[in-house]
């Protein structure tokens, strides 16, 4: 009885042993499986993957470690000291291996040297497994760093160009300036910190059309063979076209700060214009010259016979019965005839005017005189004379026959301009001294010059009163500019006309 009680035992164990052993092996085999899985997932994966023993020795090293640092497996494991491989910089190892047993899981950047000396960016952060081991995941980023200091560079070097470009560059988006460069900038100012400026500031109200044009073609995508000229306001007051600049732009469609936008090119063209304009005039003023000194030798000729029968018409007509009648008629003849001859003679003057004697003067003398010889017709036409001559100017080198002519005739025109007014008639006469140059204004408070005139103003047998050959204006321009200064014709506050006379303080050629 007892024997078999044994036998009865013993079989028991022996099935439990073998469940144990079923057991056993597929734990192991599962282990295997899920190690082989392990295995193919870290070998495989995309991320650089690695352990290492807190002795130096090597566990982990996956194909992608070994394809961006050039360190086999194989050279990994068997080193005594891999870590030493890859970070030889004692101090730089020391906080590696800190940052491992740290292990926060956060990504930390790191130069590594590759199996071939190279320097190598990478970023690491490291994890502690459920088992106690840690394990480090890596990622290169020697590309995108090398991306990034080129793209870095690239856009150093446009922002040099751009900044340092004698054009002036703008950026327009949604029609707000949100850029200039220097150049801009010493045009129209830096932008504010507080917002940004509409593309129209400061820009001339008739030049808005073109602006709004040039823009939404840019936007569209539209290439632009040619640029547009458009006019400004540096100070920002449209009222003082003689502070008004000339812009020649160009304007291309980019990106900037991640959204479309326009880039301006624009150059300052101001004086060029100004200069193909005074070209033009003067090729005009050259061909009218020849055309009026023609004209007026041909008329002179014949003007002086009918005087000569005149007069002699005269004689005869002082013994018949008609006399007071006839010689009535011949003042009005000979009256129109001096007028004919009175324009010759300003035609000739314009055709071939007499050069500049330059003569060291107080420019306050020709004013004076011009003054004086206005004098009446002001007082009859109620027109209140304001003069602010600054005392102590220098003397200057001009021709005072030439510049009281000039001050005569600026002066009648703006008695001229305001004739039709009743009262608040008013001129005002100041000089100054700016820089280099000895300044005369001669300002009024008439009905002043529409702005399509101003820019025909000085061009030759260009007149808007009744009975003007558009003679003065013209020869004024001509003497100031003889004299080496210039003429110009703005607003002024007093809400007229004002014209400025600039006079160099030193003598041409010196």
């Amino acid at each position: 009885m007892a024997e078999e009680l044994s036998c009865e035992k013993l079989e028991k164990r022996i099935r439990e042993l073998a469940d144990q052993k079923s057991a056993l092996e597929e734990t192991i085999r599962s282990l295997w499986e899920k190690e082989e899985k392990f295995r193919m997932v870290y070998e495989n994966a995309p991320v650089m993957i690695d352990a290492f023993q807190y002795e130096g020795g090597g566990v982990l090293w996956n194909k992608e470690c070994e394809k961006m640092l050039g360190w086999t497996e194989e050279e990994i494991l068997s080193s005594n000291d891999p870590l030493a491989l890859i970070f030889p910089d004692q101090e730089l190892r020391s906080m590696v291996l800190k940052d491992q047993i740290r292990a926060d899981g956060i990504f930390r950047e790191y130069t590594a040297t590759a199996r071939d000396s190279s320097k190598r960016i990478q970023v690491w952060a490291n994890f502690r497994l459920p088992t106690g081991a840690i394990i480090s995941v890596g990622h290169d980023i020697t590309e995108i760093k090398q991306a990034e200091e080129g793209l870095k560079k690239s856009e150093q070097d446009f922002r040099e160009l751009v900044e340092n470009s004698p054009t002036g560059i703008s950026i327009i988006q949604d029609e707000k300036i949100v850029y200039r460069n220097p150049e801009q900038q010493r045009l129209f100012g830096p932008v504010p910190d507080t917002h940004y400026p509409s593309m129209y500031s400061r820009i001339h109200p008739d030049d808005a059309d073109k602006l709004t044009q040039m823009y939404s073609s840019a936007m569209s995508g539209q290439p632009q063979s040619s640029g547009v000229d458009i006019r400004f306001f540096p100070a920002g007051d449209s009222s003082d076209e003689a502070d008004m600049k000339c812009l020649h732009c160009r304007a291309n469609l980019i990106e900037y700060n991640g959204k479309m936008a326009v880039l301006i090119n624009q150059m300052d063209v101001t004086k060029a214009r100004e200069i193909d304009r005074m070209l033009n005039i003067q090729d005009r003023m050259t061909s009218l010259g020849h055309v009026a000194a023609g004209i007026a030798h041909e008329i002179r000729n014949p003007l002086s016979g009918i005087n000569i029968y005149l007069d002699t018409l005269g004689r005869l007509s002082s013994q018949g019965e008609n006399a007071e009648k006839i010689r009535d008629v011949l003042g009005k003849i000979q009256s129109a005839s001096s007028k004919i001859e009175s324009v010759i003679r300003r035609v000739m003057d314009f055709s071939k005017p007499s050069e500049p004697r330059l003569v060291l003067i107080d420019i306050h003398a020709p004013i004076q005189e011009a003054l004086g010889l206005s004098s009446v017709t002001l007082h009859k036409t109620g027109i209140e004379l304001e003069t602010v001559l600054q005392e102590g100017l220098p003397a200057c080198y001009a021709d005072p026959q030439l510049i009281e002519q000039v001050m005569l005739n600026l002066i009648m025109n703006a008695a001229e301009a305001m004739k039709e007014m009743d009262d608040g008639k008013k001129i005002r006469i100041t000089t100054a001294l700016a820089g280099e140059f000895l300044v005369i204004r001669v300002s009024d408070s008439g009905p002043g010059i529409p702005w399509s005139q101003k820019q025909k103003i000085f061009d030759p047998f260009y007149t808007t009163k009744n009975g003007s050959t558009g003679i003065g204006l013209s020869l004024s321009h001509r003497i100031i500019q003889d004299h080496g200064g210039a003429l110009k014709v703005s607003s002024c506050n007093l809400g007229g006309a004002e014209f400025t006379i600039l006079l160099p303080m030193q003598k041409r050629g010196s």
